[in-house]
């Protein structure tokens, strides 16, 4: 029986039991190889995880401050500035190419709307369909046979880089019915795949060192290869041949058109199982629904979490094998209210597959804490979502695996709009929190006097940074120098000034 998957993701956030988060490997008679970057204990207390933040996101850094003769400048005042974490906080924000979509009427909103997005975020996830149905107006690349329309998400990349944050591109391929044009399907197999391949290079080569990271195959756990589309029934667990071969070919042709981007493969649904009776919808394109007792394939099997994970692993093991290993594994987080322990264990396990994990699709709405939680007043549940978004953030940044942390909607959980079209709106309590996070408790400001060596010595975050100075006599820093700190930089670093 055909289901929902977007019903899905909102119904299994509801009033869910945590699941336990078994190995999905078990059974086999030998423990899997624990990769690095498993977490080991946490337990999912803050103090443990501010601790773990220390240990995998810092380092001890060492600048020595030259002269223009190559002579050490002492007792000197410096600024030390990070201007970009190297760790990417995003949002998945197709409202942005939906203003600039609506031109003129948007066009104030727009600025304002970015303005608030960029204080706050480091990475922008432009949406780049081949379509999508009209229902939730997300942005249509060629919803008509060669009729391209790449001008908003064009944009979005320009101002994203012009504003120094990172552009990731979504999605590449998502075989859902309304996410492939109509005209494919009066075409066979082998002239799917050519129009396919003319999609994936005109986009990744025409944005190439634009677009530094890319969900290149969405959501394979739970659709068909583009072979099968026709015979979706959600949820649709194809074949680990079919999706290998599915997703090896747009790796293929992604990194021929630009090796340095990194593509990953994104889903949801691995970390909470689906509990039982849901009305869901037929399909995306279909108003009938049906009750059905948990979420079960065409073929009897029932959907958990455990065997998505399980799926997971082994997919990426077997893309591996054939030469085409995604960059990350990409974990949308439409799982609901978790607990820390929850949320640490599905990471350690999901981690065996030997990459790292992007969280892609965050979101924490207040259906997903259940009734009791929406007879709260409004600024009550507002509020308990920002607390619960600063704890899943910062048990997140607190695993080594986690390499990015992208909402699906941060602007609409940090913000309202209550003239519609007009450039004003109003903070939540979530804008503020993240903003503290990134920008104070994550960040690293320091003002330091050279030694009589002319070094300087503090803990600070991976990422850019910038060495200020002011010239002798004057107090103003005024004058930078730009660097970066990343794991493996062998200090002192040594900088020459004008001095």
């Amino acid at each position: 029986m055909n289901t929902n998957r977007r019903n899905f993701c909102k119904t299994a956030a509801v009033g869910l039991t945590g699941a336990t988060l078994l190995n999905p490997l078990s059974g086999s008679g030998s423990p899997p190889h624990i990769p690095f970057f498993t977490s080991g204990t946490n337990n999912g207390l803050i103090a443990n995880a501010s601790e773990s933040i220390r240990k995998i996101r810092m380092r001890e850094i060492e600048l020595q401050v030259l002269d223009h003769l190559g002579n050490p400048i002492k007792n000197h005042s410096i600024e030390i500035e990070l201007t970009k974490h190297a760790f990417l906080f995003g949002d998945c924000n197709p409202k942005m190419d939906s203003l600039f979509r609506q031109g003129p009427a948007t066009a104030e909103k727009l600025e304002v709307y970015r303005k608030v997005f960029a204080s706050v975020l480091n990475a922008v996830n432009a949406t780049c369909y081949w379509t999508e149905r009209p229902r939730n107006n997300m942005a249509k690349m060629e919803a008509y046979q060669g009729e391209y329309k790449l001008d908003g998400f064009a944009d979005t990349v320009d101002w994203g880089n012009a504003n120094n944050l990172t552009v990731k591109g979504h999605p590449l391929l998502w075989t859902v019915p309304k996410a492939v044009p109509d005209w494919m399907y009066k075409y066979d197999y082998p002239t799917q795949l050519k129009f396919l391949e003319v999609r994936l290079r005109s986009i990744v080569g025409r944005f190439k060192g634009k677009v530094k990271l890319w969900d290149a195959v969405n959501e394979m756990l739970w659709e068909p290869a583009l072979k099968n589309l026709a015979n979706r029934n959600w949820p649709h667990l194809e074949t680990l041949d079919n999706m290998v071969e599915n997703i090896s070919f747009v790796l293929r042709i992604c990194r021929e058109e630009d090796p340095d981007a990194r593509f990953l493969i994104n889903d949801y649904g691995a970390e909470k199982t689906h509990g039982a009776k849901a009305q869901l919808a037929a399909n995306d394109n279909d108003t009938k629904t049906a009750e059905e007792s948990g979420v079960k394939a065409k073929d009897g099997t029932i959907v958990t979490a455990r065997l998505q994970r399980r799926r997971y692993v082994e997919l990426v093991k077997r893309l591996r094998e054939l030469g085409f290993p995604p960059a990350a594994i990409g974990l949308q987080g439409h799982s609901g209210a978790v607990t820390p322990a929850e949320q640490s264990a599905f990471y350690d396990e999901m981690a065996q597959a030997g990459l790292p994990l992007h969280i892609t699709e965050f979101w924490a709405h207040p259906e997903d804490f259940g009734a009791d939680f929406l007879k709260l007043p409004e600024k009550e549940q507002d509020q308990q979502i920002a607390a619960y978004v600063k704890q899943f953030m910062t048990n997140a940044l607190a695993h080594p695996a986690i390499e990015s942390f992208f909402f699906w909607g941060f602007m609409d959980m940090a913000t309202t709009w209550p003239e519609n079209n007009a450039p004003v709106y109003e903070e939540k309590p979530v804008l503020q929190v993240i903003k503290d996070l990134i920008h104070k408790e994550w960040h690293t400001h320091e003002f330091l006097n050279t030694d009589s060596n002319g070094k300087v010595h503090f803990s600070g975050y991976y990422g850019d940074y910038s060495l200020r100075y002011g010239l002798p006599g004057s107090d103003k820093k005024n004058l930078g120098i730009p660097f970066k700190v990343g794991k493996y930089e062998q200090m002192p670093y040594r900088f020459e000034t004008m001095i």
